[in-house]
C-alpha cells in the first residue's frame, strides 16, 4: 500500500473574526419589522439592509404579530 494516499492532510486553518453580535432595541426591530410588511418580497431583501437573517426577522415578525394580538 502505498502510505502517501492514507495519511493525513493537514491544511492551513485560518480564523476569522466575525465581531460582536449587534443587539436591536425593540424600537429598532419594530421599524425593521413594518419595513419588511410593506409589500412582497421584502423580508429578504430587508433582511439584507440591515444584515440580519431572514429566520431572525421572520422570528422578530411573529413575536411581534404576537403582541399585537
Amino acid at each position: 500500500m502505498d502510505s502517501d494516499k492514507h495519511s493525513a492532510q493537514i491544511g492551513r486553518l485560518e480564523v476569522v473574526e466575525m465581531g460582536r453580535r449587534r443587539r436591536w432595541s425593540e424600537d429598532e426591530k419594530l421599524r425593521i419589522v413594518l419595513e419588511s410588511l410593506q409589500g412582497p418580497r421584502q423580508v429578504s431583501a430587508t433582511a439584507r439592509r440591515y444584515g440580519v437573517s431572514r429566520s431572525l426577522l421572520l422570528k422578530w415578525r411573529r413575536v411581534i404579530s404576537r403582541r399585537a394580538e
